[in-house]
């Protein structure tokens, strides 16, 4: 194994690095395995150990194996898999306004989150989600793993000033929800197009957001809790979208 390819590696657990060359890294072997025939597929490293245990499944045409000793240095996980991917960033998809149910993210902050929301949005039918230019970067190590995939299905939108895409989804007859702790109701009233708006950990949606709303909505609760994690009311939300 050449000692480029180890630096190469080190230096993609950087972001500025990420978006000089236009790649990331993925940790986890069943989606790797799951992307075997993705085109954006750039190279696969793996231990010798793992070769030798899953020498018939590796079909990968850039196959590199690793020592153990490389192998945790270039990896993000206090356990390595022992097999890691390096993909190309895919270009973005033009948005067509048809979708009938899209979901913008204004200012997540927490990779985990984001992950996780976009694995929520994945299974319940999000195709297209706009990240605000305040969000965490897509490409974070935590958010990749925190999607469990679900990256490669979606049509992710990045660095959008929400601001203005807003005023172009209302003018195409989007009608946009925002989650609002103040608001009086826990549903949407109409059938149109929906833009679901989810905000800010601890600030939720900007009030600048909240003045372009069409509807505002909130989960009512029962208990003690004093706030639902950004994730989990993401996921409330589009499943009430959903019924």
């Amino acid at each position: 194994m050449q000692k480029g390819k180890i630096d190469f590696l080190l230096k993609l657990k950087r972001k500025k690095y990420r978006d000089l060359h236009h790649k990331f890294i993925i940790e986890n072997p069943k989606v790797i395995f799951e992307q075997a025939q993705n085109k954006d597929l750039d190279a696969v490293y793996v231990t010798d150990a793992f070769f030798s245990e899953h020498r018939d499944e590796l079909i990968f045409p850039n196959l590199f194996r690793l020592s153990d000793k490389d192998f945790k240095q270039v990896s993000d996980l206090v356990t390595p898999p022992g097999i890691l991917a390096v993909f190309n960033m895919s270009a973005d998809k033009k948005f067509n306004f048809l979708a009938a149910n899209i979901l913008l993210l204004d200012t997540i902050q927490d990779p985990g989150n984001l992950g996780t929301i976009l694995r929520s949005a994945d299974w319940f039918g999000f195709k297209d989600i706009f990240l605000g230019a305040n969000c965490v970067e897509l490409y974070n190590p935590k958010v990749i793993a925190g999607s469990m995939g679900s990256i490669f299905h979606l049509n992710i939108h990045t660095d959008i000033k929400l601001l203005d895409f807003v005023e172009e989804l209302k003018a195409k007859k989007y009608c946009v929800a925002v989650s609002d702790l103040g608001a009086k109701k826990n549903h949407i009233s109409t059938k149109a197009k929906i833009a679901l708006v989810i905000g800010n950990e601890s600030k939720g949606v900007s009030q600048d957001l909240k003045n372009l709303a069409d509807e505002k909505i909130k989960i009512f609760k029962v208990g003690q809790a004093e706030s639902l994690n950004a994730a989990v009311a993401a996921g409330i939300l589009m499943y009430e979208l959903k019924r």
